[in-house]
């Protein structure tokens, strides 16, 4: 069997990278951004123009799930001919990459398919452990994981004993959709409670009265998919200049991309950083330009 590895997602390049297989890696998706994805031949593209409001990419992304069309293509052509023995994809989120099942579909004959299914911060643990054990780096992968478990104790005891502030994070500007799975996780290692998310939890919509009802302490807006520039400018329009946190001047804009759109192990730990010193600047340092930016509205 090919020794060569193809990833269909973001996460997928980014344990590679994290395992140090970058080198084996011959296929990447179009949305991959480490370093290790450059150069490297496009095996997905996506059915949406991002170029539309977030409201029109909602609609159209609701139709297209309604339908039962994936919003992702694999080029399956190319695909077999990179023949790869291993090929990374996921099965959590059919909004976010391509479909679980179309993957099935489109791997080589002979490839291992390896779903990532984490939604907690235990279950990435088990993900890095089983491409670990496919790829034949099963040293690297638990040396890996037992560095993110130090980094994110390290996070958590930056503010143990702190009060914890009451957080909305919110994952979708229009409609509001509340983030979910690890995020929750993170924010309750960083310091803080999600007011609205359970870790675990898939992101859900809700309504204004939701996130007014809650009355939060801080907001954050981490748009799935945005860089900071993105949810920045998004963030200005928001209608949230009525709440008690956003007129104290506790409404930030962040990374959503780097720090809370995927579950990987340099993910994970800078999203938990960039949450501490969001909420707790005194004990883990003011956020980092390139990871918050507080916004103002009037």
């Amino acid at each position: 069997m090919s020794s060569a590895i193809a990833s269909l997602i973001p996460s997928g390049t980014d344990i590679a990278a994290a395992l140090g297989l970058g080198d084996r890696l011959v296929g990447v998706s179009h949305e991959c951004d480490h370093a290790i994805a450059e150069g490297k031949p496009v095996l997905t593209s996506s059915i949406l123009d991002l170029t539309m409001t977030p409201g029109e990419i909602d609609a159209a992304v609701s139709a297209s799930v309604a339908d039962g069309h994936s919003l992702y293509r694999t080029d399956r052509p190319l695909l077999h001919q990179l023949d790869p023995g291993l090929v990374l994809s996921q099965d959590v989120c059919d909004v976010c990459a391509v479909n679980g099942e179309v993957a099935r579909g489109d791997v080589p004959e002979g490839a291992e398919l390896i779903m990532l299914t984490a939604v907690r911060l235990a279950h990435l643990w088990e993900d890095l452990a089983r491409v670990g054990r496919a790829a034949g780096v099963e040293a690297t992968a638990d040396r890996v994981v037992a560095e993110a478990k130090q980094d994110l104790a390290a996070v958590a005891e930056s503010v143990a004993g702190v009060e914890r502030p009451r957080i909305v994070a919110l994952e979708w500007g229009d409609p509001y959709f509340i983030a979910g799975h690890w995020v929750p996780e993170l924010i309750d290692l960083a310091g803080g409670v999600d007011a609205l998310a359970d870790p675990g939890e898939a992101s859900r919509r809700v309504t204004p009265e939701e996130v007014a009802e809650a009355d939060p302490d801080i907001v954050l807006f981490v748009p799935c998919g945005y860089s900071l520039e993105r949810s920045v400018d998004e963030a200005r329009g928001l209608p949230l200049a009525d709440l008690r946190a956003v007129r104290e001047g506790r409404f930030w804009a962040m990374d959503a991309t780097r720090l809370f759109s995927r579950c990987t192990p340099q993910a994970v730990v800078s999203g938990a950083r960039a949450l501490a010193s969001v909420m707790h600047p005194d004990r883990a340092g003011a956020p980092a330009p390139a990871d918050a930016v507080r916004i103002t509205l009037s």
